[in-house]
């Protein structure tokens, strides 16, 4: 097992076969898991943080951070800035955190939150959680699947969903845009509005 801490400077950092703990702290860091199910930390800077094999997990920190969890069961965690979220392949859990971020959760069943901030959303193969709340912003989720993936609102009734359904508009050529707030908005491209029903939500 290493347990590794970077400098106030550029620093690269690997892990070994086993579990191991890396933290890039300041600057724009790169860290490499390897195998093992490992534990990775930016902290300030924009940082790479590349989890391999095992079930990683990793936080990004500040800054405009990109994550990646490789194969296994990853949880990523952009936090702050404007962050890009790839889960690989296994069954992921990505959030944004604050800031503009992108998340793609690849193949198996992932469980994607792109939290505060406007975020583009795709799932990938697999059967998908698209989490959402208010505040959450205006989200685009690029690829959800009808009677495969799911839309979590995060304390909505059953009554608060039904209005969302009834409310719900078709934009552009074929997009529907749902709204669960003033300020909080989930546009589900190339979908069509006959196909939304409570099956969708969970």
């Amino acid at each position: 097992m290493a347990r590794k801490k970077g400098t106030s400077a550029a620093d690269s950092l690997n892990g070994t076969a086993f579990e191991d703990w890396l933290a890039g702290l300041a600057d724009n860091d790169t860290l490499r898991g390897y195998a093992g199910d490992d534990e990775l930390e930016g902290d300030a800077g924009n940082d790479l943080l590349l989890g391999h094999n095992g079930n990683d997990e990793l936080e990004g920190d500040d800054g405009n951070d990109e994550l990646r969890g490789g194969a296994g069961r990853d949880e990523l965690d952009g936090d702050a800035g404007d962050d890009l979220l790839f889960g690989g392949t296994g069954n992921d859990e990505l959030d944004g955190g604050r800031g503009r971020d992108q998340l793609k959760g690849g193949a198996g069943n992932d469980r994607l939150e792109g939290d505060e901030g406007n975020d583009l959303l795709t799932g990938g193969s697999g059967a998908d959680r698209f989490v959402f709340e208010r505040g959450d912003g205006n989200d685009r989720v690029t690829d959800f699947r009808n009677g495969v993936d799911v839309l979590d609102l995060d304390d909505f009734s059953r009554a608060q969903i039904d209005a969302v359904i009834s409310n719900a508009r078709v934009v552009g050529e074929d997009d529907l845009l749902l709204t669960l707030s003033a300020n909080t908005t989930i546009r589900l491209e190339n979908f069509a509005l006959s196909d939304l029903d409570r099956s969708d939500f969970i």
